[in-house]
């Protein structure tokens, strides 16, 4: 059997008569309609490595292997550093736990062919003892990696760039730390708010801006997670400037102890087998990264006078690290989610004290599917004004806009010009039957050049009747939208809240979280199950103007006297479990 591994950046390849294949696999994703061509082509079927997934089963599988190796590397603070870490190789490992999968289904008497050098395929080779014929050549490979640089950079506007280049050559920031002045302290009790995203800070600024008794300290691990706003009780750092050199004796111990680790989780199970070369060799690097980061977030806690912690991304090592040492300090350890559902719950441990649900979908979705003890549960939103206000008319005909809300498709194996291929031709005949205009709302990852430059790409001039926003959803937004999708967007209950119809594109979601599925579970939007479905919109308008909307928001209310017992430390577990 002959089987042609399409590397993730390799277009589909031109076909002769001099090759045939029985099957070609593709080690990233695509929209079903692009294989159906591709097959077409090559006469032969064509699959994806992704269609070995089992959706949530593999993140609980996961949490299962990475168990064994809890607890062998732990530091003089108490940080187990595989607990950290391992959240860094999980997609990789999951990758890895795919081909073992198509290993048994292709069987013995395989011979391989990959595009291009892929770890994926070395592991499907030493899977199956099989040959493996790497058809581009030194110079090819070569010129790849260049125009995939260039793509890569093309699509960044400056400030995006640059913080690519900083986390790229300054990861332990040896050179930051010495741009960065620090604040003097005030020596008054505050609640740090560790955040790398924009998102982040955004949600650990609502949070904040209800407890007005109460300072805050918002701690930005990267210049974009720099907020343009916020509440007076909240007063925002960079954590460049309390970076140090690190002990190089302590490092090499735990390497000492990764490498005794790394043996037994090798011979423990075939996907740590699999990986050992191109994804668990990677982790010295990330710990000498990841004590770098404790040293600076340990003299911040030795500088500040710090009452406790919010995290608003545990699976991110420079916003988890603080959450650990706030808890192994005795102080309180709260965390939350900047999205409305986080399937990383399902595979990390739980170390915080307390987990804020927004939502009554979100709480469920923690309980039932990621196993989070109830009583470790807080239900407490925001409080956003746009969450909790009344539910507007439901008649949007005079509104202007169709919003299609982006995802950065890409974090999640999918083809990004694959996807948009195959949806904006949809996308703009809907606008001109419904008579509107065609609107992208960036996901924060994005860029306005990159995603203009991918519009003229498939659209030519026609890109330019098309507007691309980017920044917090503003009322103007709102006001204008007629009707919304995305594909597992957190907006999609925004646009619930607000009376918008908003359709889930179901056959984009990720592998893993079942994030659609929790939606449609608690009345958040409405599911497509195929692009042809785009075309029907129309009609499933008109069959929903008849429907009455959910008769309460999708957000949990806030809870204030939760929230002021939580971070102080007062929340027991009683009242939780009771909540």
């Amino acid at each position: 059997m002959r089987v042609l591994l399409l590397h993730p950046e390799d277009p589909f390849p031109r076909l002769s008569s001099a090759y045939w294949w029985d099957l070609i696999v593709d080690l990233g994703r695509a929209p079903a309609s692009t294989y159906h061509n591709w097959s077409h082509q090559a006469q032969c079927r064509v699959i994806s490595i992704y269609d070995f997934a089992k959706e949530i089963d593999d993140l609980h599988l996961l949490r299962q292997l990475l168990q064994p190796g809890m607890g062998h590397m732990m530091d003089i603070w108490g940080i187990d550093w595989w607990d950290v870490l391992s959240l860094e190789i999980a997609s990789d490992l999951l990758q890895f736990m795919l081909i073992g999968r198509l290993a048994k289904d292709l069987g013995a008497d395989c011979k391989l062919w990959s595009t291009r050098a892929h770890p994926l395929a070395v592991a499907l080779q030493k899977s199956l003892h099989a040959p493996l014929t790497i058809s581009e050549n030194f110079f090819k490979s070569t010129l790849s990696r260049l125009h995939h640089c260039y793509d890569a950079l093309a699509r960044l506007d400056p400030i995006s760039l640059t913080q690519v280049i900083q986390d790229k050559f300054d990861a332990q920031y040896a050179i930051r730390r010495h741009l960065t002045a620090r604040d003097r302290s005030s020596g008054r009790p505050v609640i740090l708010l560790p955040t790398a995203y924009i998102n982040g800070s955004r949600t650990a600024l609502a949070y904040a801006a209800q407890l007005r008794d109460y300072e805050f300290m918002l701690v930005t691990t990267r210049s974009s997670a720099s907020p343009v706003s916020v509440p007076t009780n909240v007063h925002v750092i960079s954590l460049s400037s309390y970076f140090a050199s690190t002990a190089k004796t302590e490092i090499a111990c735990l390497v000492e102890s990764w490498s005794s680790l790394r043996k037994q989780l090798v011979a423990s199970a075939e996907p740590f087998a699999l990986a050992a070369a191109a994804v668990l060799s990677r982790v010295p690097a990330l710990l000498r990264w990841g004590i770098a980061l404790r040293d600076a977030w340990n003299q911040v806690f030795e500088s500040e006078n710090v009452a406790g912690c919010f995290c608003t991304d545990d699976s991110n090592p420079p916003t988890r690290i603080p959450l650990i040492l706030a808890k192994n300090r005795g102080l309180p350890a709260l965390a939350c989610h900047h999205g409305a559902l986080d399937y990383g719950m399902a595979i990390k441990s739980h170390r915080a004290d307390f987990y804020l649900a927004k939502s009554e979908m979100e709480q469920d979705y923690l309980s039932r599917i990621c196993e989070v003890k109830n009583e470790k549960i807080i239900a407490a939103a925001p409080g956003s004004p746009k969450q909790v206000s009344p539910r507007p008319k439901t008649d949007h005909s005079d509104r202007p806009w169709l919003v299609f809300f982006t995802e950065p498709y890409a974090t999640t194996g999918w083809r990004v010009d694959e996807v948009y291929r195959d949806l904006l031709p949809r996308l703009c005949s809907l606008a001109q039957t419904c008579g509107l205009k065609l609107v992208f709302k960036l996901h924060p990852f994005e860029s306005v050049r990159g995603h203009r430059r991918m519009l003229r790409l498939h659209l030519g001039e026609q890109e330019r009747r098309i507007d691309v926003i980017v920044g917090p959803p503003s009322d103007q937004l709102w006001r204008n939208i007629r009707f919304a999708l995305t594909v597992q967007s957190s907006v999609a209950l925004e646009c619930t809240a607000l009376g918008i119809p908003v359709f889930l594109c179901a056959w984009l979601r990720d592998a893993y979280s079942v994030y659609v599925g929790q939606y449609t579970r608690f009345g958040v939007g409405r599911i497509l199950r195929s692009p042809e479905q785009i075309g029907e919109i129309p009609r499933l308008l008109q069959t929903q103007a008849g429907r009455s909307p959910l008769q309460h928001s999708p957000w949990t209310t806030s809870n204030r006297e939760r929230l002021v017992d939580a971070f102080s430390g007062n929340y027991s577990l009683t009242a939780a479990s009771g909540a």
